[in-house]
């Protein structure tokens, strides 16, 4: 019945992208449901309403991103099916889903770790194949905790030469990740790429298994980071602060360094520390980049001929530090003045501080 309501799913996705090829007007949910519904409804009785929905939605997505990449017109091919929430239950470690026009109990191997979320509302459910074996990918809704009363922060710096800087306001490094990793998986990427042109491979499945590899080094990478982050700020009851970046990528750099940012997802990386920080209770504040690096964390002078130099001179007080260190400090204090007037903590003291560690 799994295989049998796969199939379908997949003719019904691959119907809806004939039928957004035929509508002849950029698709959205309105115009395709109006067009094509009723007939690719018709067409599938096996297949539940909202399941039918989900295919045009799946579809939808299909086409855009094929509008963005190019390439032959998308034909769907994935064995899998999407369930919406409600029409799905959880239930003696399994799942009751709608197939083939019935409801059938699906018993579940669930891991021990992941037990403890059976017990929280439930999102949507899409059903996999692999091979010979089958993987239910179940989203739940995870209550945040309460977050913690912080007695400081720490500044977060984000860039190439170091991914990320972390200190807190009094100039104590936190955690440090340099950019060197990145370069040399860029570099290996680009070997592998170059070999595989040598061998007159330059396909375009070659291609996109390549930049698979890419993101999913990333995404490992981005999930470590922010975790070892989050925890640490949980260990010494901190608040995280970030800068609002944009246009990072936008911005005129060296071409060594545009390729290095364009393989990065810097976006990524915040994205999975605000949310990691809302499963550890930790509070997370934004604050705005400007001045953080021409700013002296020392003594506070503003050095307006500061350039991209890697290392900061203070023509005031002599100090000196690298760049994403001395800029990490002044976000963790741009930070401390925000938390300071959501939580009314003592004002910041006007007392120098030294590069020193926990």
């Amino acid at each position: 019945m799994l295989e049998q309501s796969i199939e379908a799913f997949k003719a019904c996705v691959n119907d809806w992208l004939s039928a957004i090829a035929q509508l002849g007007e950029k698709p959205n949910r309105g115009n395709l449901h109006r067009f094509a519904y009723r007939a690719i409804r018709d067409k599938y009785p096996q297949l539940h309403s909202n399941v039918v929905q989900d295919a045009m939605n799946l579809a939808i997505e299909i086409y855009r991103s094929w509008l963005k990449n190019g390439g032959e017109f998308p034909k769907f091919r994935s064995d899998v099916i999407y369930f919406k929430g409600v029409d799905v239950r959880i239930e003696n470690n399994g799942l009751v889903v709608p197939l083939m026009g019935r409801r059938v109990y699906l018993p579940l191997y669930v891991p021990k770790k992941y037990k403890k979320y059976l017990q929280y509302k439930h999102g949507r459910v899409i059903i996999k194949r692999v091979d010979k074996d089958w993987y239910a990918l179940v989203s739940v809704n995870v209550p945040e905790k309460e977050p913690i009363k912080p007695v400081g922060t720490i500044g977060v710096d984000l860039g190439y030469y170091n991914l990320l800087v972390a200190s807190d306001e009094k100039g104590r490094v936190v955690m440090r990740v340099q950019g060197d990793i990145l370069i040399r998986h860029k570099e290996h990427m680009e070997r592998l790429t170059a070999r595989r042109q040598e061998r007159l491979m330059k396909k375009f499945g070659i291609y996109a298994r390549t930049n698979h590899k890419d993101r999913r080094f990333v995404n490992d990478l981005n999930h470590k980071i922010a975790k070892a982050l989050v925890l640490k700020a949980k260990q010494l009851n901190r608040a995280i602060v970030l800068e609002k970046l944009k246009g990072l990528k936008k911005q005129r750099r060296p071409k060594l360094l545009r390729k290095i940012l364009h393989l990065w997802s810097y976006a990524d990386l915040i994205a999975k520390i605000v949310y990691k920080a809302k499963l550890y209770g930790v509070p997370v504040i934004f604050v705005s980049p400007r001045g953080t690096s021409k700013t002296c964390s020392n003594c506070g002078y503003y050095v307006r001929t500061f350039k991209d130099d890697r290392v900061f001179r203070c023509p005031k007080c002599g100090f000196v530090a690298d760049r994403d260190y001395n800029a990490s400090i002044n976000i963790a204090k741009k930070g401390l003045e925000e938390l300071r007037k959501r939580t009314f903590l003592p004002t910041l003291k006007d007392e120098a501080s030294s590069p020193q560690g926990w």
